[in-house]
């Protein structure tokens, strides 16, 4: 199934179609306004195209080995075209590397504020700068001539196309967001840049594009040999393409309002640094061999607690740690195949989530059992006291869920078994550093959560647990239970609770996380759902079952391998916010167990 690949640089992120125009780009981080956004509209909210100047084109895209740079061939009727699209490294700019035996069109339509506003245009050499009128940002245009390229080249930059001649290009677009004279500054810098590209043709081992593609394949080389080696590469590439360099943070995608439903109303702001989320992304970079990338992750979640309140005063940030202030519809865009309304923010970040300290604790408990450092371990322990001593006076209230139920707060089991990790591994980590006193209250605690679980989230008349305290319903959360060692996978409870989960809530190799919400019926299973199907399996010596799920994950995958946070099972496309940071974590993490379980038995 083609549907698009994914650029990063690890402050934002763009999405190419199977066409190679580029339809998503927020400037300059995860989380700004998108000055490509026909993704969510129409051609009037942004994109920028290349494609043959006559004729049809057929497309075919692969990523360069071992990086998240993508090359889109494109083959016309008088030759072949290749086109390799990135992210610079530690800039806030767009690169397309471009090598073709046809003359090729560019068409570039950036706008600002999510495309509602049109840019002023000004033309500048081989190229443009595009200015909002209503602001300080722009973005400066460059075309460079590698090698050999025609100086025959037509321009109409106030439509936005240019015609290139057969050749080499680099088309280069940076954002600038500050003033005039920032602006000035880059266009001359950009001139230099060119000129000396232009100028040193025989330098292919030291070109921006070398340069860059070797910061992707210069990361920590991963702890997997096994039968899944690129789809594993692949995850770790998309996770660490969600990680904002700067602070360490992981988005949990890098689009909004990408439906899980065409034509509903299910679609949100995902590009932000949920605790959740990152915790699961962190701990299977960890696990992959990873400790740099789970230890950012940490400190940057550690600065974002408050040892006065809650400690984790919403259930995710903005990519710098600061809080996100509610949520907005944009209006104007008539949303991915007419879903309304198309939204920036999330209003989920004033719920309550119990889960989400134990989410994280879970994390520093991997970390610290992984690399042993302690050091780090009472550096971090004030914070980490605030953490668990505050899940030990208040896991008795209602939250929304890891699932962030709108309108319908309530005892869930999975939250509370949440609180039950934070408690149990905070004692354990107690431990370790020789807090006896906290081992202690916290151990305790722990026992009374467990005690409530089995009291009142086991539903002794359906002999399986339950999605909530006195409810009869089915979450595919519980798959969670044996994960973190609550429960052994082959414990009585449990199994019956997996048995009713499969007949339920699991179609051939796919999970849905529940029946239905406060918005209806759910459309489709959840990705993520599939992964802790299999991994729970793994732990009753299923091996083959295991597999099976694993594989059909793996083959769900768009033709680059991406998922996203949902499948449809008809049509075979993705559905919801692309890639998702959940899908291709639950692939890592299951192809490493199973590799273990492999390694034991052979």
């Amino acid at each position: 199934m083609k549907f698009r690949g994914f650029l990063s640089n690890g402050a934002t992120a763009a999405l190419v179609d199977p066409a190679g125009t580029i339809d998503w780009l927020p400037f300059p981080r995860f989380d700004s306004p998108a000055v490509f956004c026909s993704l969510l509209g129409t051609a009037a909210n942004g994109y920028f195209a290349i494609a043959p100047a006559q004729g049809e084109a057929i497309c075919e895209q692969q990523y360069l080995s071992g990086t998240n740079i993508l090359r889109t061939t494109v083959r016309g009727d008088a030759g072949v075209a290749q086109i390799e699209d990135y992210l610079s490294i530690g800039r806030p700019e767009l690169r397309r590397r471009v090598q073709s035996e046809i003359p090729l069109r560019i068409e570039l339509h950036p706008s600002f504020g999510y495309g509602l506003v049109a840019p002023s245009i000004e033309p500048v050499g081989d190229g443009a700068v595009f200015v909002d009128p209503l602001g300080d940002e722009a973005l400066v245009f460059v075309i460079s001539r590698l090698a050999s390229a025609s100086a025959a080249m037509s321009a109409e930059p106030f439509a936005g196309r240019w015609t290139l001649s057969p050749g080499r290009y680099e088309l280069i677009l940076r954002y600038v967001g500050d003033s005039r004279r920032d602006l000035a500054e880059t266009q001359s810098a950009l001139g230099r840049e060119t000129a000396e590209a232009e100028a040193d043709l025989s330098a292919e081992d030291r070109s921006p594009l070398a340069r860059n593609a070797a910061y992707w394949r210069d990361m920590p080389k991963m702890q997997y040999a096994g039968p899944y080696r690129d789809a594993v590469e692949r995850s770790l590439l998309v996770l660490r393409g969600l990680t904002y360099r700067t602070t360490g943070a992981i988005i949990a995608a890098p689009t909004t309002s990408l439906p899980e439903l065409p034509g509903g109303t299910r679609q949100w702001d995902y590009r932000f640094s949920w605790i959740r989320d990152g915790s699961y992304s962190a701990e299977a970079l960890l696990a992959a061999g990873d400790p740099v990338a789970a230890r950012r992750f940490i400190e940057f979640t550690l600065q974002c607690v408050d040892v006065q309140g809650k400690p984790f005063q919403a259930p995710f940030f903005h990519v710098d740690g600061t809080l996100i202030r509610g949520e907005r519809d944009l209006g104007w865009l008539r949303g991915f195949a007419e879903s309304r309304p198309s939204r920036e923010g999330n209003a989920a970040t004033q719920q309550l989530q119990l889960d989400v300290e134990g989410d994280f604790l879970w994390l520093v408990y991997r970390y610290i059992r992984e690399t042993g450092d302690t050091t780090s371990l009472r550096a971090w322990w004030d914070l980490v006291r605030a953490l668990v001593g505050w899940v030990a006076r208040n896991w008795q209230a209602k939250d929304a869920s890891l699932w962030e139920f709108r309108g319908q707060d309530a005892d869930y089991t999975h939250s509370k078994l949440m609180c039950w990790v934070a408690l149990h591994y905070g004692a354990e980590l107690a431990g370790q550093i020789g807090d006896a006193e906290a081992e202690g209250r916290w151990a305790e605690a722990a026992q009374a959560v467990r005690e409530a679980i089995e009291e009142h989230g086991f539903h002794a008349g359906l002999g399986h647990y339950v999605q909530s305290f006195g409810g009869d319903r089915l979450d595919a959360a519980l798959l969670m239970m044996p994960l973190y060692g609550y429960v052994d996978a082959k414990d009585a409870r449990f199994s019956a609770t997996l048995q009713a989960i499969e007949e339920r809530l699991v179609h051939g190799s796919w999970v849905y996380r529940y029946a239905d919400d406060m918005l209806g019926e759910a459309a489709y299973p959840f990705v993520l759902a599939t992964s802790l199907l299999a991994r729970v399996h793994l732990l009753r010596g299923e091996v083959e079952r295991a597999k099976e799920l694993l594989g059909a994950l793996i083959g769900s995958a768009t033709d680059l391998g991406l998922l996203a946070e949902h499948f449809d099972m008809e049509s075979g496309e993705p559905r919801g916010n692309f890639p998702q940071a959940f899908s291709h974590l639950g692939i890592v993490l299951t192809a490493l167990e199973l590799e273990g379980v492999r390694r034991t038995t052979a």
